[in-house]
């Protein structure tokens, strides 16, 4: 009785699931015979024409972000999608014959722009095959996510506080300005707010002036540079203070003192200059900012060696020589008798100059005054250099090179739509 019961049962559940499967392979077959009479007579090399105008494809560009920025190789990793659509008479079916809205065929299948980037050096496709939706007033919309490598001309002169316009210039080499336009619009969302280079702006534009339908992204990007002055700034401030404080320090002392000041940072100077970007032109004025602080501190190294030689022998050329003319001058003078009689014979250890002690008491206190007189003028030219890198870093502008031929803008004319 319980075995009759379960086959019973099994055959009313075939029984109702038998319309349904007629259903499904009725649906199934209908979708087969859309794409059949769509599909059999359809190219998808030969791009679809409406009319006598241009082919207008609707772009929306959503630039989702911006994952890596190298200053050094002048490169940048964006990561967008491009929402495309457009319109194809002869993808259009009657509803009533074929009961569908949409239907998805695999890309490839139908004709899709080709576009291609003229900054970029890899192109990823996130995804390999992006299927293309169908639909049944013959409208095509196709989605394009891509992370794209690509070039940047970094402006770096006001490093690390640069601000820079980076392109991604979009464009089909396949069709002319005549058979294909590009209706453009973006939106941005990006959300990369805890970085050290921030998205500020993000705007879209078509060029008319080119023969090939061209739509360029433009992406604006600011150093936040929180890390850098907390980093390279703040030391070679600290930096200048010490080799000021240094001249507080005894003259014995100080000569080491300087002279380790100034291999630490020839050893920090190596370090950073190799860290600094290079351009051909508009380098960053934090480079020549660090040469002439190595300038600097070695002039203030070479004053420290000189005053010390000074102090330190007390056979100076410059003085032996004064005296020694000196002496032979007034023995020359002196009579005979004078010269021959020794109550007027001079103590050996005194000279026209003064004794021994006396000359290196002059010695140091000359070298006391010099010494001095160096720490002012030393101290001037700091303050008057920060001053004149100041004003530099306000008002100087510098150019970079342009190709030749009107105004362009990383070599291609802009023209806003």
């Amino acid at each position: 009785m319980m075995v009759t019961r379960i086959c019973l049962n099994l055959f009313l559940l075939v029984l109702a699931a038998l319309p349904q499967m007629t259903w499904q392979e009725s649906i199934n077959s209908l979708e087969v015979k859309l794409l059949e009479s769509l599909l059999n007579t359809y190219s998808p090399s030969l791009m679809p024409r409406n009319g006598t105008g241009p082919l207008v494809v609707d772009v929306k560009i959503e630039m989702s972000n911006v994952l890596h920025v190298d200053i050094m190789q002048y490169t940048i990793s964006s990561v967008l999608v491009l929402y495309q659509s457009w319109y194809a008479e002869q993808l259009a079916w009657n509803e009533t014959e074929f009961p569908f809205t949409t239907i998805t065929v695999p890309w490839g299948s139908v004709w899709t722009p080709s576009l291609t980037v003229q900054e970029s050096f890899e192109v990823v496709w996130k995804t390999e095959s992006p299927p293309v939706v169908l639909h049944s007033d013959g409208k095509v919309e196709f989605a394009l996510s891509l992370r794209i490598d690509s070039n940047c001309n970094f402006d770096l002169l006001y490093y690390p506080r640069d601000s820079t316009r980076c392109t991604l210039s979009f464009s089909s080499l396949a069709n002319t300005v005549n058979e294909l336009e590009f209706n453009v619009s973006i939106q941005n969302q990006i959300l990369n707010l805890k970085r050290e280079y921030l998205v500020t702006d993000v705007k879209v534009s078509s060029l008319k002036n080119l023969p090939q339908p061209c739509f360029v992204v433009m992406v604006k990007l600011e150093n936040t540079g929180m890390r850098i002055v907390l980093s390279v700034i703040v030391p070679s401030l600290a930096l200048v203070v010490a080799d000021l404080c240094g001249f507080l320090i005894p003259l014995k002392d100080r000569l080491a003192y300087m002279i380790t000041l100034l291999l630490a940072y020839l050893v920090f100077h190596s370090s950073l200059i190799g860290s600094l970007p290079g351009s051909s032109s508009c380098n960053p004025l934090l480079s020549y900012y660090y040469i002439s602080l190595l300038v600097l501190l070695f002039l203030s190294t070479i004053e420290t060696v000189l005053v010390t030689k000074l102090v330190t022998d007390n056979r100076n050329l410059w003085l032996n020589c004064g005296c020694q003319w000196g002496k032979a001058k007034a023995t020359t003078m002196l009579p005979k008798d004078q010269s021959n009689n020794p109550e007027h014979t001079e103590d050996p250890g005194k000279s026209d100059c003064g004794t021994t002690e006396e000359s290196s008491q002059h010695l140091k206190q000359a070298s006391a005054h010099v010494d001095r007189l160096f720490f002012f003028i030393y101290f001037g030219l700091v303050v008057v250099f920060h001053l004149l890198f100041s004003a530099l870093w306000l008002f100087w502008k510098c150019e970079s090179g342009k190709p030749p031929g009107e105004d362009y803008l990383d070599g291609i004319k802009w023209e806003q739509k």
